[in-house]
């Protein structure tokens, strides 16, 4: 049977971009942390602008200030609510994509819907990208004052729980708008090292996803590193406004051949805003020049990292983004000797209709230890000692009974300690009777 090709599919082109886009946004770790959202409003903002433009103006309310008034002292004198606005530039990106690229999906039963995959995934990354240049050019200047340095320190001058925590209190009491971090892969390894990566499993997306302290991680080698010191980026909720649109006169998807070569390439073009809220684009700012000499007309990434490119246009307690600049470890760091251990958790069926029975292979690391579980389609490990009991969602199991659960689900078993404490845990993918 003949292989297909770009030239060979029946593709519509609105539909095409319309699923990528919708897929890139369900995958994306930016959006379902929170940290970046989208506005209609600003989509209609991208798509009012013609073939050449890329500054658009986003509006803000200022804060509501002032003091309450004691009611029948004297007339009430109301006060205003204050606006600002800041600039975000467009990011206009492209990409084409020939036959052989595209080669490994074809012989699948939707080949179109493995290639929306395939770009959905490879946009996910240069988003990550795109973020990436952005926070080193805010952080570079207009976020300065949310930056903990601790890379100079004698001792205390790497990533840890305490370090982390310093970090988080330069946002004051709005330190829990925090929900995401950015970091080197280096970095990463270290806080496994200090056993403080926690991962969930997503049933719906099929993958896991890392967790510290409580912050969903993404992993990007392009943090700045230099000289052995590390950034660490934490990131709030909503910080980031990112959203599509297509600008007048622009095409975002089409097909080209090369009749001559008799190759087929597939072409995608976004239009688009990662922006970070808050925090104002020049206006005046240049781009370079073209190979053809004429001036680039649209930002690049090292134009998002130059810090001359932002500045601040809301109060810094406004804008949850934190930098942690740190070494890996230290000298005179304390190792860690106790570590959570492994547990070998199977399932069954159980006697009863909606029962599971699970078996553990390893004897108790103590006799006075007893088992707590949870049942669940995202579950992730303890931390070793943290506590596991009723208050945190824990229910005592006596290691034999069957235990209730529900098709699709998974168990997590922890041995505690007679302080709660979790010494040992394992999952597993739960069978039930039915």
């Amino acid at each position: 049977m003949a292989i297909a090709t770009i030239a060979d599919m029946i593709i519509q082109p609105h539909k095409f971009a319309e699923y990528t886009i919708k897929r890139t946004t369900e995958k994306s770790k930016l959006v379902r942390s929170g940290v970046a959202t989208s506005d209609e409003r600003i989509s209609r903002l991208i798509n009012g602008t013609p073939k050449g433009g890329h500054l658009i103006q986003l509006p803000y309310f200022k804060p509501l200030e002032g003091e309450d008034e004691v009611f029948g002292e004297y007339e009430l004198e109301p006060e205003g609510i204050g606006t600002g606005s800041e600039y975000a530039t467009i990011l206009v990106r492209q990409k084409a994509w020939g036959d052989t690229d595209l080669a490994q999906v074809y012989g699948g039963a939707d080949p179109m819907a493995a290639i929306g995959n395939l770009t959905s995934d490879w946009w996910i990354i240069r988003e990550q990208a795109v973020m990436q240049s952005t926070l080193k050019g805010v952080f570079g200047d207009a976020l300065s004052a949310h930056i903990l340095d601790v890379s100079g320190e004698v001792t205390d001058n790497y990533i840890d729980v305490d370090t982390t925590l310093d970090a988080k209190n330069l946002m004051g009491d709005a330190y829990d708008k925090l929900g995401l971090v950015f970091m080197h892969s280096a970095t990463y390894t270290q806080l496994q090292k200090q056993q403080q990566i926690t991962t969930e499993y997503d049933s719906d997306l099929k993958i896991e996803i890392s967790y510290y302290l409580g912050y969903m991680v993404i992993v990007d080698d392009g943090m700045p590193v230099l000289g052995g010191i590390y950034d660490t980026y934490f990131l709030g909720k909503g910080c980031f406004a990112r959203d599509d649109g297509m600008l007048q006169g622009l095409v975002g998807y089409e097909i080209d051949r090369n009749k001559l070569g008799a190759e087929n390439y597939l072409i995608n073009r976004r239009c688009l805003i990662i922006h970070p809220r808050g925090i104002s684009f020049n206006p005046l700012a240049t781009f370079g020049t073209q190979a053809n000499g004429k001036p680039r007309k649209y930002a690049r990434n090292v134009d998002l990292a130059n810090p001359e490119n932002w500045t601040l246009a809301e109060d810094l307690k406004n804008i949850p983004m934190v930098c942690l600049r740190h070494k890996l470890h230290s000298s005179k760091t304390t190792p860690v000797t106790e570590y959570l251990k492994a547990l070998t958790v199977a399932s069954a069926a159980g006697a009863a209709s909606g029962t599971t029975k699970v078996t553990i292979t390893e004897d108790k690391l103590e006799e006075s230890n007893t088992y707590v579980y949870k049942v669940g389609k995202r579950l992730s490990t303890p931390l070793i000692n943290e506590i596991c009991n009723e208050d945190a969602g824990y229910t005592a199991w006596d290691g034999t009974v069957d235990i209730e659960s529900a098709k699709g689900s998974k168990i997590l078993i922890v041995e505690v300690d007679a302080s709660g404490k979790a010494k040992a845990a394992g999952v597993s993918a739960v069978t039930v009777k039915e």
